[in-house]
């Protein structure tokens, strides 16, 4: 009875401390995207209308927005 118990106590604990760090996780994630993801998507986006405003430069310009799209995705990670 004293072992169910020590091991019962032992799962909550785990799962509390599992639950801290899948918190700290996502706040960390989050945090990755605003310091780093955002600025690197606005200036890719800057970037890509002064392309788009010239001839040439038109393909450049709409790969700069695309990957301004996957920066600003929630679903993916940053790439960095």
């Amino acid at each position: 009875m004293i072992t169910l118990t020590i091991i019962f106590v032992f799962f909550i604990l785990f799962l509390v401390l599992s639950l801290c760090l899948h918190l700290a996780g996502g706040i960390l994630k989050i945090a990755l995207k605003l310091i780093f993801c955002l600025p690197c998507a606005i200036l890719c986006g800057v970037l890509g209308l002064v392309c788009c405003c010239t001839l040439i430069l038109i393909p450049l310009g709409i790969l700069c927005f695309k990957l301004t799209g996957v920066l600003l995705s929630p679903l993916r990670a940053c790439m960095i």
